[in-house]
């Protein structure tokens, strides 16, 4: 069968160079880059500030367990954009910009990371209550390090 058999997908170096530069991104803080090559022009943006995870309850050994104990609520974790010295608030003498028990809404400004005297502010993706901050003002915080754990507003329940 010379005319009905199946052709393999020629590699494309386009699409493989494409996705090293995606991995390349993700493994960053880079908020935006662009990139320009024969002609053609691609431009990537994040949309948001913050580097965050969700933390979901941990997997039950069995579906019995999972019906005995309560079920763990979920927290949004934002983390540290870059190594650097993590900052409450915007100076010395100012207020921190959040508090535990506090609220905050997405987008809001929650902490300052300092790198060689370059400012990388850390915003929340999510509107919610300040469960914990994990790092004190002037700590020294890694790369993706948990700052701060906020327990997301429900969207279902009605006040």
């Amino acid at each position: 069968m010379e005319n009905g058999h199946k052709e393999e997908a020629a590699p494309n170096p386009d699409r493989d160079q494409f996705q090293e530069v995606l991995a390349y991104i993700e493994k960053t803080d880079l908020e935006y880059v662009e990139i320009e090559k024969d002609g053609r022009k691609i431009c990537l943006k994040r949309l948001s500030n913050a580097v965050a995870h969700h933390h979901a309850p941990a997997a039950a050994a069995s579906s019995a367990d999972e019906a005995e104990k309560p079920a763990e609520p979920d927290f949004f974790a934002i983390r540290s954009p870059i190594v650097g010295r993590f900052h409450s608030s915007m100076g010395s003498d100012r207020p921190a910009l959040v508090v535990e028990g506090g609220n905050i809404t997405a987008g809001q400004r929650v902490a300052i990371v300092e790198a060689m005297k370059i400012k990388k502010e850390v915003f929340s993706a999510v509107t919610g209550k300040v469960v914990k901050i994990h790092v004190r003002d002037g700590d020294a915080v890694e790369y993706g390090q948990e700052l701060f754990s906020v327990k997301p507003d429900d969207p279902d329940k009605a006040d």
